[in-house]
């Protein structure tokens, strides 16, 4: 079993290391996250005293192992007296606990991912503004995001809950919100770093990106084949970004981008065929 220290460590790696732009049809939504976070992701609110062991304080508790999960359950069994009450509480924790380091898997999979704006709905008990949910298998994973107050588009997550599909209310988070926004895109950005990458993209939306950089290609009177196609692809992918033509031709603006081994060999993979391609155009 995980201590709450390795879950805390995880789950910081995933969510505060990076940032995370999430594209929709409707508007790109920028996910950041700082430590404080994480402890309320984890339950920890509701053990001891009201917000006794979330935000800073929270964190500083796990980081010390002045909490750990043997002192969760005496927390659980001190402050709620009924043995149902105790074990729907353990549940709870547990699910949320269990399920946390699955996190970056949400982010990058190409399971159905989609983001349910609770704005519309005033009926709602959930308190975030948008619900990103994926399902795997019986889990289905919500993650809440919240507006911050930092500016537009700008939002912190601030639940997390883990449903299964034998559950009678599997669907209680989202059965209310109206509103469904498919996912196009998701790009991870490294914040020491400023390095982008896309870890998801719908197959509708690299279907249209690919047939964006087909007619690039004719329009540049460059021969575009299916393999010249794909490796572009890969590159705006890798990147973050979408290259345009005068990008693909700065060979070392392109080879400079490359922060390890795999993507320098894919940059270096690229230009062989470019230059070829552009020879017999």
């Amino acid at each position: 079993m995980r201590t709450l220290l390795q879950i805390f460590q995880e789950t910081k790696e995933v969510l505060c290391r990076y940032d995370y732009y999430i594209y929709t049809q409707k508007s790109i939504l920028h996910l950041t996250n700082s430590e404080i976070k994480i402890p309320h992701l984890m339950g920890m609110q509701y053990l001891g005293k009201p917000n006794q062991f979330t935000g800073d304080y929270g964190a500083y508790a796990i980081k010390k192992q002045r909490i750990t999960m043997k002192s969760v359950e005496k927390l659980v069994r001190k402050y709620y007296k009924t043995e149902e009450k105790q074990r729907r509480m353990l549940e709870m924790l547990h699910r949320k606990l269990d399920n946390l380091g699955e996190l970056g898997e949400m982010f990058s999979s190409y399971s159905s991912l989609y983001l349910y704006e609770k704005g519309k709905n005033r009926d709602s008990e959930l308190q975030s503004d948008y619900l990103l949910v994926h399902e795997k298998g019986k889990k289905i994973l919500h993650l809440g995001l919240v507006k911050s107050e930092r500016g537009k588009d700008i939002y912190h997550c601030n639940s997390f809950m883990t449903t299964y599909q034998n559950d009678r209310d599997r669907d209680s988070f989202f059965r209310n919100l109206p509103y469904r926004y498919e996912i196009t895109k998701i790009v991870r950005e490294n914040k020491d770093t400023e390095h982008k990458e896309v870890i998801y993209q719908s197959m509708e939306a690299e279907h249209r990106e690919k047939s964006g950089i087909e007619k690039m290609l004719v329009n540049a009177g460059i021969q575009a084949d299916k393999k010249l196609i794909n490796l572009i692809f890969r590159l705006n992918k890798k990147f973050g970004i979408y290259h345009t033509v005068d990008m693909l031709n700065d060979n070392e603006a392109l080879l400079g981008k490359c922060g390890d081994k795999r993507a320098k060999n894919l940059a270096e993979d690229f230009l062989v065929l470019w230059e070829g391609n552009r020879s017999e155009s």
